[in-house]
């Protein structure tokens, strides 16, 4: 008995680092690296802003605080809440 072919489906792979050798259309877009630079420094400011509620500096904290946009604001105070109480302390905003 023979087997039979499937032309049903044709897959087309790609490796990222040969992204640029492959002719026809691409699976991976280039890189933006401007989301990376913008997640890098909120990364940063969180670094900053989690040492000053770890060390109690509650003035320091709302100055951060007012840095970041207004929708981000909530969800940082809730996470910088449960970061000092994983300490044992707690944090008054």
């Amino acid at each position: 008995m023979e087997k039979k072919k499937s032309n049903k489906y044709e897959l087309r792979f790609e490796v990222a680092s040969e992204r640029s050798k492959i002719p026809g259309y691409t699976l991976i877009p280039k890189n933006d690296h401007s989301a990376e630079e913008q997640h890098m420094t909120e990364h940063e400011a969180l670094q900053v802003i989690q040492r000053y509620a770890l060390s109690g500096d509650i003035e320091a904290v709302k100055r951060q605080l007012l840095e970041f946009p207004e929708y981000k604001r909530g969800d940082l105070k809730k996470m910088l809440k449960a970061s000092v109480a994983a300490h044992g302390r707690i944090l008054e905003l």
